[in-house]
């Protein structure tokens, strides 16, 4: 009975053993998703950071090639208001969607954070059952070897 409790326990142990395999399968899986997407975002930021600063820079989107050397040879404080009026909601827009960008990103970074503690315990738990059916192993080697013993 000792023994088929054991055998019991042992079966257990190895499903367990299966189910983590499968989990952190998974996880490793969902954490190379979650590192693409990431790669995603900071491509998009970086776009988002770089058309920012070309329209800091003095690019004024929407007007004319023709317009862009008077406006920087002849400053005039009334038109570059204009200007901003008329470009505001663009940049507005960038920046809110780069605004968008870096919180998704954040996210995506937090969960990888997660996914990656939770790889570490379900290796730290899959390494502590392979060491208890080490051991136990063991014990039934011994125990196996000592009843062959006692029975010559």
């Amino acid at each position: 009975q000792k023994s088929k409790e054991r055998e019991e326990q042992l079966e257990e142990m190895i499903q367990a053993y299966e189910k983590l395999c499968v989990e952190k399968a998974d996880l490793e899986t969902e954490l190379g998703e979650m590192r693409a997407l990431v790669e995603t975002h900071l491509s998009r930021i970086r776009s988002l950071e770089q058309q920012l600063r070309q329209r800091d820079g003095g690019s004024f989107p929407g007007l004319g090639s023709q317009d862009v050397p008077f406006i920087a040879l002849h400053p005039n404080p009334g038109l570059s208001h204009v200007l901003e009026r008329s470009g505001g909601w663009q940049s507005r827009g960038l920046e809110a969607e780069l605004e968008a960008a870096r919180q998704e990103n954040q996210r995506a970074q937090h969960r990888e954070e997660h996914l990656k503690a939770e790889c570490e315990r379900l290796q730290a738990e899959l390494k502590h059952l392979q060491d208890t059916r080490e051991q136990e192993q063991s014990e039934r080697d011994m125990a196996w070897v000592k009843k062959v013993g006692d029975d010559q």
